[in-house]
């Protein structure tokens, strides 16, 4: 297919949205890193320039591509809990956040990877981040019954966000050389048992 007919499959006032679904069916397919302007607008029919018309580089772009993943990922930790004993919240939405991570492990390294962990983060990014951590805090509150701004519940979910986080980063890394009869889900359910005894343990102590 020539470039003229491949012009024909945009709409220009549609065009970023379409810039940046094609950004992430590729970026599952090639990675954060080799993931170009110049490939992303061959694939939607239109020169490099045009993109520029509407991301002033490849760091906007991916920046509005991993807030798009946050707002996703904002929405499965949202949804998982609804129905759910109180008792058993830390457990679903861990489980959940890691399932996210496994299947949209390029997704998830752009959404958390040095690329876009800068100063002068893109504010939509910015907002969709502490919106998907919000969702933690809220659970978290839920579970201890305490005020989501208290220093207990702000403690608590940066603790389950960061094992859940680092469980997930370990694995997309192949860090754990898992035998093939062991899958993800038993490493999870192993992993969220091993961290709720640590909490007991803690609990004990107090």
């Amino acid at each position: 297919m020539n470039k003229s007919v491949k012009r024909k499959n945009y709409h220009v006032g549609n065009l970023e949205s379409q810039l940046i679904d094609q950004a992430k069916k590729m970026l599952e397919e090639v990675g954060p890193d080799k993931l170009s302007i110049r490939a992303i607008s061959e694939q939607v029919g239109v020169s490099a320039t045009a993109v520029y018309h509407h991301f002033a580089n490849k760091d906007e772009l991916l920046s509005h591509l991993a807030a798009q993943g946050f707002a996703q990922l904002e929405t499965v930790l949202g949804q998982c809990q609804q129905g759910i004993d109180k008792k058993n919240k830390m457990q679903v939405i861990s489980r959940q956040y890691m399932l996210f991570a496994f299947e949209h492990p390029a997704m998830y390294q752009l959404m958390f990877g040095s690329q876009l962990a800068h100063s002068e983060m893109n504010p939509t990014l910015s907002t969709a981040r502490k919106n998907a951590y919000a969702v933690v805090e809220q659970c978290v509150a839920d579970v201890l019954e305490k005020d989501i701004q208290s220093k207990e519940v702000r403690s608590a979910a940066l603790a389950a966000w960061s094992f859940a986080h680092g469980l997930a980063s370990l694995m997309i890394h192949n860090v754990f050389e898992l035998p093939e009869h062991i899958s993800k889900d038993a490493v999870i359910e192993k992993a969220l048992l091993g961290f709720n005894q640590l909490v007991k343990v803690h609990l004990d102590f107090e």
